[in-house]
């Protein structure tokens, strides 16, 4: 992990957001994951935004800074998709960081990805006990595919997040498309399959621990930032010794060389006495 540069102002910035996360009495829900796995779609259909759009949706990037849709249970946020460059990373990074529940959505083509595992390993750090139930996989658009092999993609990442992230999060396999196309036709059957209407309550059920969330995740951030303090002040005291035996050694060596002088001085005046 790359060492965070540590300033009074970032410090400040720091508490700042952890003492705005408690403003808000909703839950707020986050979509997060790499480009173009379905999170603006699927916010959407949580908004009941069918057929008029407000979480942009493109097959090209099209979320670069964090979104906001504020319902009367829930605020929503949409988050830039992860990998695509740096600044796109911080974005969403932030987002992630002010959820009480983490929606995050991967596109059933195969197992979770390297860079996936990463961000869902700093996600279960961040959530502690609350990862399990506040951090939701979504497997989405699975219209695309076979139900043998979404069955098997699901099965595949359940066993990556036990073995190589340490948790076991619910999973959901969603279609956002048969979900809207099932509501504007009128069309229980695809509503059904889509899955979106358990997702929903699930996500109702969560939402619930959102507080112990917030004090949960608050306490987290405030002890990482009280390490991340007193690495700064090991550094600065690690500094200061070495400045200060390095002044030291350059005096010491300085009245070694001046005594030197001084008995090379008063050998030579003896000399020049005796001559």
């Amino acid at each position: 992990m790359k060492s965070e540069k540590i300033s009074i102002e970032s410090i400040k910035e720091k508490l700042n957001h952890i003492s705005n996360r408690n403003v808000d009495d909703r839950p707020t829900v986050v979509a997060y994951g790499l480009m173009n796995a379905g999170k603006s779609f699927l916010l959407n259909m949580l908004t009941q935004h069918i057929e008029e759009e407000f979480f942009k949706t493109n097959d090209i990037r099209e979320t670069a800074e964090i979104k906001k849709f504020e319902s009367e249970k829930y605020v929503y946020l949409d988050t830039p998709g992860l990998d695509a460059n740096q600044a796109d990373d911080a974005h969403a990074q932030f987002g992630a960081s002010q959820a009480d529940v983490v929606l995050f959505l991967h596109q059933p083509q195969g197992e979770l990805e390297a860079n996936e595992v990463k961000f869902l390993k700093a996600l279960k750090q961040s959530f502690g006990s609350f990862a399990e139930s506040n951090i939701i996989l979504v497997l989405s658009k699975i219209e695309k595919e076979e139900q043998a092999k979404i069955d098997l993609i699901e099965d595949r990442i359940k066993t990556q997040c036990t073995q190589e992230i340490g948790f076991s999060p619910k999973v959901f396999q969603v279609s956002n498309k048969r979900y809207q196309t099932g509501v504007i036709k009128h069309k229980d059957g695809l509503i059904a399959q889509s899955h979106i209407n358990s997702l929903i309550e699930h996500l109702d059920l969560v939402a619930l621990n959102a507080g112990k969330v917030r004090a949960q995740r608050s306490l987290t951030e405030v002890e990482a930032l009280l390490q991340m303090i007193e690495s700064k002040e090991q550094l600065l005291r690690s500094k200061r010794q070495n400045l200060k035996d390095g002044i030291s050694k350059a005096f010491s060596i300085f009245n070694a060389q001046t005594a030197a002088l001084r008995d090379f001085l008063e050998d030579s005046s003896s000399e020049y006495r005796n001559i």
